[in-house]
């Protein structure tokens, strides 16, 4: 039965009210569809909007109890009022038992993407515990004739150094088709447990109808433990996601009679490919950001890591900053980790204390000052959520997390419950106070470990672990209210916590830790699918004696985002010096179609990252402007049709020519950037 139906921009969105086979119970689903489609919301086959299990909940259908924690009796709602407001809906679902959700959804017209969100409240007179609470849930997913057939999904799989590597799969592959009678769902369920977002994969998905041209895409806030899952039980199918469930990560919630719990936002929108989804869910983040004055520009950063590796001292500081004074677009100069380490120790294992050593920086103020004197920014490394087996604070109990009782420990970290006072005490005097004192306005927040399904403190380990991740984010707001002009990037073994919650909290996040290896262009395009360009900060190591196409190649690559330079700036020659001018020259030509441009094709035939082989062409396009990187990893020639535009500069050590189309002669492992303008 129809509800209700609302045009936003070219999409319309049904409110369809379904009834549940085999129950006296209906529900209320959600389904989005181009605004000029014709579509018949009884063929839907909706199921609810609201996605929720409580304790002790029954299973509507058979075959689900174990595979998926949709649709448990707690699902079956009706609509108790509704009302749209501008570019807003709010619809309020009750059960008749008091128990009620209230289900947000907003368009935005600048990127034509839709916000989600689900608030609960308990009105029912006693406690009730959540097992399940979707962020999202869209059904009535189908291609042109009603069923599945033909249907793509796509994700994107998360590793270590291997961050949001398309993977793309057939409906038929993943046995999401229908069997010869409806019995038994079919479902697709990822989900990564723990406070490392991205591992495993990225808390994205997108569904594919390629005759039909049509792509529904979504990203989720998920800073800690999260599921998504493709959900078929009928004809057609369905797509949700949020925090994860009791199945998946152990999370209950307690919700006392008269409160309320929410969800975190989901982002969603219908496109006619995977890169204009893509694009369209990056414009959002980057429209919501508020970021320090300083990063409108996109300034080029320095990070001494890959000079010292572990290692830094007020000398070689100072020797780098001297070097850097031959490269005036350098904004940024950044300690990375170490500076705290007593000199027997390596600085993996010595993180918790924050304690500067001495020795090494007699008075940090000297490193900002001095970056200060050469007109930049100074920044500094931090994993202050967690203690290192050679540091007091790994042995202070009272500070740690505990799992059933014991303290939580991986390998040789421990990690500190940022629920407690005493914590807040402890890093306020050790992050906070040494940052101001120290003048530093940059600070890098690492993060190379995983609380995995929880912790103590709460009614389950993992509503322990969601509070813990909650404070965490918390104190980015502490540090920006405490350091105003303050610019944070997010890492964590590089790109593992890049999720939409924390990456709208801080100024940009760390890719990967790909610092120099071959596949760095991979990952770059890779993460630039769903991280703004603004946001997503590459690295770009310079070698002594390296050959200028190498050089060329780091830069290219990293043109994909925020350039982070870092190697052996010290012993640089003047030559190597004017070549990397000229491309960071380039790179300020280019930055508007960096920052504001979509991304027009990622045409990559790379199938081993470890030993690549073929090539790599990335373009990106704004106002008329093109931006176009190609990357080699076997000597080849790349022929890219001009079709209207002209070549206007390059970047690069390789033969080209740019008559009817740009052809570049590539060798092994080599690199050029191109700006092409509508004739």
């Amino acid at each position: 039965m129809f509800f209700e139906k609302y045009v936003f921009g070219e999409t319309a969105v049904y409110y369809v009210e379904t009834p549940i086979e085999g129950h006296e119970l209906t529900t209320v689903g959600l389904a989005v569809y181009p605004a000029g489609a014709a579509v018949e919301p009884r063929k839907l086959c909706c199921d609810s909007l609201v996605q929720v299990a409580f304790t002790g909940d029954e299973a509507l259908i058979d075959y689900t109890l174990g595979v998926t924690m949709r649709n448990r009796r707690s699902t079956a709602l009706s609509v108790a009022e509704q009302h749209r407001t501008g570019n807003t809906v709010e619809t309020l679902l009750t059960d008749g038992k008091g128990n009620f959700h209230t289900h947000f959804l907003t368009y935005s017209p600048q990127t034509g993407v839709f916000e989600t969100s689900v608030r609960y409240e308990n009105r029912t007179g006693a406690p009730r515990t959540l097992e399940y609470l979707a962020s999202f849930s869209l059904s009535g997913i189908a291609n042109g004739k009603g069923t599945t057939v033909g249907l793509r999904l796509h994700r994107m799989t998360s590793a270590w150094s291997r961050e949001c590597r398309l993977k793309t799969d057939e409906f038929c592959r993943l046995g999401l088709d229908m069997s010869w009678a409806r019995y038994g769902v079919k479902i697709e369920r990822f989900s990564q447990a723990g406070s490392m977002p991205n591992r495993g994969y990225y808390p994205f998905a997108a569904i594919e109808d390629p005759r039909a041209h049509r792509v529904w895409g979504v990203q989720i806030e998920a800073p800690y433990s999260w599921d998504m899952e493709v959900y078929q039980e009928k004809e057609t199918c369905a797509l949700s996601g949020g925090l994860g469930c009791y199945e998946t990560a152990l999370w209950r919630k307690t919700v006392e009679a008269g409160g309320s719990f929410s969800t975190r936002r989901a982002f969603f929108t219908l496109g006619e490919s995977l890169l204009g989804v893509c694009n369209a869910l990056v414009r959002e983040q980057d429209r919501r950001l508020s970021v320090p004055e300083s990063e409108q520009s996109l300034p080029v950063m320095f990070n001494e890591y890959c000079g010292t590796w572990g290692n830094p001292t007020e000398q070689r500081m100072f020797e780098m900053m001297d070097a850097l004074k031959a490269l005036p677009q350098v904004k940024y100069f950044v300690i990375d980790s170490g500076w705290y380490k007593p000199e027997d120790r390596g600085w993996c294992n010595a993180i918790g204390d924050w304690k500067v050593n001495r020795s090494i920086f007699p008075d940090l103020r000297r490193i900002s000052a001095r970056a200060k004197e050469q007109g930049m920014k100074a920044g500094i490394w931090y994993e202050f959520e967690v203690a290192g087996r050679d540091s007091d604070t790994f042995y202070n109990e009272d500070l740690l997390l505990r799992r059933d009782g014991s303290v939580l420990t991986s390998k040789n970290r421990r990690f500190l419950d940022l629920r407690k006072p005493e914590v807040t005490e402890f890093l306020t005097e050790r992050l906070v106070h040494t940052l101001s004192e120290s003048g530093f306005e940059y600070l890098k927040i690492d993060y190379n470990d995983n609380i995995g399904h929880g912790c103590d403190g709460a009614e389950s380990l993992g509503e322990g672990g969601r509070q813990v991740t909650e404070e965490s984010l918390r104190w980015l707001s502490r540090l920006r209210e405490a350091i105003p002009t303050l610019v944070i990037e997010n890492c964590s073994s590089g790109g593992s916590r890049i999720e939409p919650a924390r990456m709208g909290m801080v100024s940009m996040c760390s890719f990967s830790d790909a610092h120099e290896c071959p596949e760095i262009p991979l990952v770059a395009a890779n993460v630039s699918r769903v991280i703004p360009a603004r946001q997503n900060q590459i690295w770009a190591v310079l070698r002594e004696g390296e050959s200028d196409e190498r050089t060329v190649y780091s830069l290219c690559a990293a043109m994909m985002g925020r350039i982070c330079l870092s190697g052996d700036v010290t012993k640089l020659t003047e030559e190597k010096f004017a070549l990397i001018r000229r491309g960071l020259d380039f790179y300020e030509s280019v930055k508007d179609i960096v920052q504001g441009g979509d991304i027009v094709s990622v045409d990559c035939n790379v199938k081993y990252y470890r030993a690549p082989r073929g090539r790599q062409i990335y373009i990106k396009e704004r106002a008329g402007r093109r931006l176009v990187l190609v990357h080699a990893f076997s000597p080849c020639e790349i022929r890219i049709p001009l079709e209207g535009y002209r070549l206007v500069s390059g970047y690069t050590t390789l033969p080209y020519t740019a008559e009817g189309e740009l052809v570049v002669r590539c060798g092994a492992r080599s690199a050029g950037a191109f700006l092409l303008e509508e004739v």
